[in-house]
Parts: C-alpha cells; sequence; structure tokens
C-alpha cells in the first residue's frame, strides 16, 4: 500500500511540475492595434515615397510598400491591401553617365513618347493589359542630378480607358516631384 502513496505522490508531483494544476484563466488582453509603417521605412527607393504624396498626386491608397537594391540600382514596390493591383514600381540607378541623347536613344522604348520638363530628358509609354492586369504606365527619366528613374503604375483588370488617360498626367506629375537635382 505504501508503494501506492508513493506512487501516486510522484504522479501528483510531476504533474504539479507539468502545469496541469488549475490556474485561473489569464487576464484579458487589450485589443491588438495595427500600426502603419511609412513606406519609406521600407527602405531602398521607398526612402522617396510617403503614402500621403501617393494619395494626393495619384487618388489611390496605398499600404503596403517593400524595397530591394542590388549595386547601384535600388527599388520600391507600394500596393494596396486589397490585391494585386494597382500598384506601382520606382526603380533608381544611382548614377549614369549618358547625357540626355544617349539616354533617350538607349533607354526609351520604340512607341514612347518624350515628355518635356523632366529632368534632362524623359519618355512615357502606356502599355496594353498582360497576365491578369490592367494597362500600365512607364515614366523614365534622366534626372538633373544623372540618376535614371522609372515610374510604373499597373492599374487593375478592368480599368477603363479614361482612367488610364488621367493616371497618366498624374504619374507625370508625381515624377516630377520625385525628380532629382544636382546637388
Amino acid at each position: 500500500m505504501r508503494s501506492r502513496s508513493i506512487a501516486v505522490g510522484i504522479a501528483a508531483a510531476l504533474l504539479a511540475v507539468a502545469g496541469c494544476t488549475e490556474e485561473k484563466p489569464p487576464a484579458k488582453l487589450p485589443p491588438v492595434s495595427v500600426v502603419q509603417q511609412p513606406a519609406a521605412s521600407a527602405g531602398g527607393a521607398c526612402i522617396l515615397w510617403d503614402y500621403g504624396l501617393l494619395k494626393k498626386t495619384l487618388g489611390v491608397t496605398f499600404t503596403v510598400a517593400a524595397s530591394q537594391s542590388i549595386g547601384d540600382t535600388s527599388t520600391c514596390v507600394v500596393q494596396t491591401e486589397g490585391g494585386d493591383a494597382p500598384y506601382l514600381v520606382l526603380s533608381v540607378v544611382e548614377s549614369t553617365k549618358a547625357d540626355a541623347a544617349t539616354f533617350l536613344d538607349a533607354a526609351m522604348p520604340a512607341k514612347a513618347t518624350k515628355v518635356k520638363g523632366l529632368g534632362k530628358a524623359g519618355y512615357r509609354l502606356v502599355r496594353k493589359p498582360a497576365r491578369g492586369y490592367g494597362h500600365s504606365i512607364e515614366i523614365g527619366w534622366l534626372s538633373d542630378a544623372g540618376q535614371v528613374q522609372t515610374l510604373t503604375y499597373t492599374f487593375a483588370k478592368g480599368a477603363p480607358r479614361d482612367q488610364v488617360d488621367q493616371g497618366s498626367a498624374r504619374l507625370v506629375s508625381l515624377a516630377k516631384a520625385l525628380s532629382t537635382t544636382a546637388g
């Protein structure tokens, strides 16, 4: 009988050590609050953006940002939480020795049009919908500081053409706001 009492005692001690004792329910945790980090907190080319500027210029509320840097090229992608599109990409090549003519000859796509008043040289290209997305607009320019910058805005599938046309003018305005000058 004594060995049975010892076994029960050991079992009770093991259960207590293992946390199988009766406990009070945990205190109620405070509500979770989501804090939106600024786009610039993603680093890379995202340091040039804030969500307020993008909302004011493009009329879209972006809420997610990610960046990547490889060599002298930095990128930033922003999009909404609601889906894959619309999204906006900024790419910045830190420096180039190209002049305006070389930039337009080497970087401007065949069907693009020149954009006046954007850095040393700039272009705009509207692409047709592809791969489940809507139209995209690309603005590329050689900044006065010798950086190659490219903005690409991709619309959600089915975006009306008038929205694309308005977006094109807005994207040029954003590019002008982002264009770097020689320091």
